[in-house]
């Protein structure tokens, strides 16, 4: 996903340095040969944990965005708030979100944005809800789902799409939804719909998860009476598979444990196989994802449902997946320092820091976006 981000942030004229910094940097030759403008990019070992010595080498930044595992989302905000710089970062899968909002007052101070969950979900959905959103007077219910195929993802191969840790978390964390206008709590990938997609996704069935959106939409929607809310993720059969093995056999516990005399977190070894998985990737990308926001309620006295999609589609050695994550974070770093935001300063998600129009102006310069809309109305 960080990759992603420097390959849209190398190509802007409004861009003028790059700090790449990582824990590792063993991979900076093979990165680096792929990105254009690549000499606009400084590449820095860095651990964002030692505040003295990420203040000394980011010196002068204006915007950090933070491509690290969400757990370190609010030592990265001590980070910004301490170099006087914006914060972006690609989500705080529910929990983590709620502690960054409790930050606003700091950045408030500061005269800082902290933008919460900018990747394609949470992110490009965000701001799909709220263009959707404008056309309702009330609104009942909202759906937010994320499908996705990907020809290298079969059940002879270990590749997962995204972060293997938050795809751990959301296999087995209960997950927050908005039922009946009030905060209720459902098992993991249950309540599924069945949906069709443009193919090659097609027809398949979408479950409840744990995600961001449930965190800050429903405050967004108070004011349309908003009933129902929640996120909805499509896991390819093989993928699930996976996942339920890996759980029933504890690697998705942080809590180390003795083997052969040295203490090993199980969690930990996992995350390293799945990276090591995804150096084997080659150039050339042929994913395809589909982002897709569904509402209903009413509008002029008719009863009202709106689609909205946007897929998003493979761009040379970047993934879709990560296009629609990387690009996205590229995207909100670049509106903050340019301000196009709804206010001066603060700490919120997408749809209430960001100006809706600039930012599908930008997702639409893009060309590994397009959005389709479907509409119904009816009397009531």
């Amino acid at each position: 996903m960080a990759e992603a981000a420097l390959h849209d942030l190398a190509r802007s004229t409004r861009v003028s340095q790059i700090i790449a910094a990582d824990r590792e940097i063993g991979r900076k030759d093979a990165v680096l040969s792929k990105i254009p403008n690549r000499r606009k990019i400084k590449v820095l070992p860095l651990d964002i944990t030692n505040t003295d010595a990420a203040l000394r080498a980011l010196k002068g930044t204006g915007c950090v965005i933070n491509a690290a595992w969400y757990e370190l989302n609010l030592k990265a905000m001590d980070l910004a708030l301490a170099l006087g710089a914006h914060y972006v970062d690609l989500g705080g899968l529910y929990h983590m979100t709620l502690k960054q909002l409790a930050r606003r007052r700091e950045f408030e101070r500061a005269g800082l944005w902290a933008v919460l969950g900018c990747g394609s979900t949470p992110g490009i959905t965000n701001m799909m809800v709220a263009r959707v959103a404008r056309e309702f007077d009330r609104i009942d219910t909202v759906g937010i789902y994320d499908a996705s195929y990907d020809p290298t993802q079969t059940e002879d191969s270990f590749l997962p799409p995204f972060s293997i840790r938050t795809m751990l978390d959301e296999f087995v964390f209960p997950a927050p939804v908005w039922k009946g206008g009030r905060l209720a709590s459902v098992k993991a990938h249950s309540d599924p719909d069945t949906l069709d997609f443009p193919e090659p996704i097609g027809r398949c069935q979408a479950g409840t998860v744990i995600h961001s959106e449930v965190a800050t939409l429903p405050g967004y929607l108070r004011s349309k009476g908003v009933r129902n809310l929640a996120f909805k993720i499509v896991y390819p059969p093989a993928v699930k598979a996976q996942l339920a093995m890996l759980v029933a056999m504890g690697l998705d516990r942080d809590q180390p444990m003795q083997v052969n005399g040295h203490a090993v977190s199980p969690r930990r070894f996992l995350t390293a196989l799945a990276q090591k998985s995804a150096l084997g990737l080659g150039d050339e990308p042929a994913d395809f994802e589909v982002l897709r926001v569904r509402v209903t309620g009413t509008a002029g006295g008719s009863a009202l449902t709106r689609e909205l999609d946007c897929e998003m589609k493979a761009a040379g050695p970047v993934s879709a997946g990560a296009a629609g994550v990387g690009y996205t974070a590229s995207i909100v770093g670049q509106m903050l320092l340019a301000k196009a935001t709804l206010r001066r300063s603060g700490v919120d998600a997408p749809e209430s820091a960001l100006k809706e129009d600039r930012f599908f102006e930008e997702l639409a310069a893009r060309r590994v976006f397009r959005l389709v809309e479907r509409m119904e109305r009816s009397p009531l």
